[in-house]
């Protein structure tokens, strides 16, 4: 992988199960755990959203007003469609761990171009 962010990435997840997947998955930059969006600055190169169940349109769009943003979604049904958001991207439990990389890699480079 060509891209190494020299930066640290906030996770909104106040229950901890996401940023734990999160490190699984093997991203190319340092991610640190906050509880609440309004904790992420607004200088924050990026952003990763805990979504249990439904994502909340309203937080998403909170957040993705200050920075860019992925949802990261655990404990959907199959059945739910990805929801029309302000989120620079979407990714959820159901999908392999190096897709979850790749599509949050991606994002980041947008966000940084």
């Amino acid at each position: 992988m060509a891209m190494a962010l020299d930066v640290a990435i906030p996770v909104v997840d106040p229950y901890g199960s996401v940023f734990r997947l999160l490190r699984s998955v093997e991203l190319p930059f340092s991610l640190f755990r906050v509880e609440d969006p309004s904790e992420v600055e607004a200088d924050a190169p990026f952003a990763i959203l805990s979504s249990y169940g439904k994502a909340d349109a309203a937080v998403v769009e909170e957040l993705a007003d200050r920075v860019p943003t992925v949802v990261y979604a655990v404990q959907v049904r199959a059945s739910d469609p990805a929801p029309l958001m302000r989120a620079i991207a979407y990714v959820s439990d159901r999908m392999p761990a190096n897709l979850i990389r790749s599509v949050i890699t991606a994002a980041v480079e947008r966000a940084s171009a």
